[in-house]
Formats: structure tokens, C-alpha cells, sequence
């Protein structure tokens, strides 16, 4: 578990959603989640595309990708580091805090991208929690 505190507040957000559907009767939104095995609330599919340089304004994100493709990096550019994004391949990273940005040229890729929405935690009440956070450090 990268981050403890959003991942309890992950499975406390999925046991919530559960109590609200039963409360109004939702029995099929019941059955999905019941079928849900993620903490993350959210899944983004991404086909052959090209992202500028960003930041998410979410929490953790777990980006895997998979197709046929020529050679793609990953760029994480605030912390100099750039990643083989072969497909296969599985990157979790504080997209708050790290500016990123890859490119598809050539190829089919598909991306999947696992993160949780703030909208959805304060939907059913769930206690807010610390994101990632830096300080400054003199080495």
C-alpha cells in the first residue's frame, strides 16, 4: 500500500456507496459494486494519445498500458526521470505532485489509469485525508 491513509479512505468510500445504494433501492449500482475490486473509484481508458505536460488534480494514479506500439516514454519531468513505457508496463506515481507527459506516434496503445475523485468521497462523507506532500530539504 503506497499510501495507507487514502487507501482506507478508498474502502471506506466503496462501503459507503454500497449503504447508499441499498438505502434508495439501487439494487444493479449495489451489484457493481459488489463486483468493484479496487480502492481506486475511478478508471480512465486512453487510447493513442498524446498528453501535454501535466499534473492530475487527483491523488495517487496507476497507469498500465498495453497494445502494439513503437517505443513510448513516459516523462516525469519535475523529478528528471523518464521511463520505457513498453506495454505491459505499470507506473503509480503522485500525478499531483509529478508533472508528466508521454506520446503515442506509431502503434496501438491503450492506457488504464486508476485514481479516486474527491467528489466521490465527499459524496458520501468520507474524512478527507493528506495527499502526497514535499518539503524542501538542504542536503
Amino acid at each position: 500500500v503506497m499510501h495507507p491513509d487514502l487507501y482506507w479512505a478508498g474502502m471506506e468510500t466503496q462501503v459507503r456507496l454500497g449503504q447508499w445504494a441499498t438505502r434508495y433501492e439501487l439494487d444493479e449500482m449495489q451489484h457493481h459494486l459488489q463486483c468493484w475490486t479496487s480502492v481506486f473509484n475511478v478508471v480512465s481508458v486512453i487510447c493513442n494519445h498524446w498528453t501535454p505536460p501535466h499534473r492530475d488534480p487527483k491523488s495517487f494514479d496507476i497507469m498500465t498500458t498495453t497494445g502494439i506500439y513503437q517505443p513510448v516514454v513516459m516523462d516525469f519531468m519535475n523529478l528528471g526521470i523518464k521511463f520505457l513505457y513498453d506495454s505491459g508496463s505499470m507506473l503509480a506515481s503522485s500525478c499531483r505532485l509529478v508533472r508528466h507527459y508521454m506520446n503515442v506516434e506509431e502503434g496501438n496503445q491503450i492506457v488504464t489509469a486508476w485514481y479516486m475523485r474527491d467528489s466521490i468521497h465527499n459524496f458520501v462523507g468520507t474524512p478527507n485525508t493528506e495527499y502526497a506532500k514535499y518539503d524542501r530539504v538542504n542536503i
